[in-house]
């Protein structure tokens, strides 16, 4: 599954990245903000993102974006959850996580990707 990681913060990117990669996702791309995550969507099958972004607490409309224009399986990544006030089936992690919460919320992100792609067939752009 190839991933895209939504995060303005480098070190934590780079965190998210390595446990990824261990866990045999491919990383596409890192974004730090919503036009950066929409120009590198297209190449995703799921993307984690952070909700609070430098150009604010985008990173719901982030995930409605890359879901609608692309299909793509999101889990959201936040200090704060109680920010999200409907993530619609999407799995939410809590930072600081274990690197098994962000694989295991990863492979659920996947999975689902996995299962709406089947349901309503290929996306065209």
């Amino acid at each position: 599954m190839r991933l895209l990681i939504v995060e303005d913060e480098p070190g934590i990117a780079l965190v998210i990245e390595d446990v990824a990669i261990d866990a045999g996702f491919e990383i596409i791309g890192i974004a730090g903000n919503m036009s950066e995550a929409l120009e590198l969507g297209s190449e995703a099958d799921i993307a984690i993102i952070d909700v609070r972004l430098g150009d604010g607490l985008t990173g719901p409309s982030i995930a409605r974006a890359l879901f609608s224009g692309f299909g793509l399986g999101v889990v959201y990544f936040t200090v704060n959850p109680g920010l999200i006030e409907s993530p619609e089936g999407r799995a939410v992690v809590a930072k600081p996580a274990s690197p098994e919460r962000i694989v295991d919320a990863l492979s659920m992100a996947a999975k689902n990707a996995r299962t709406h792609r089947v349901a309503s067939g290929p996306t065209s752009f």
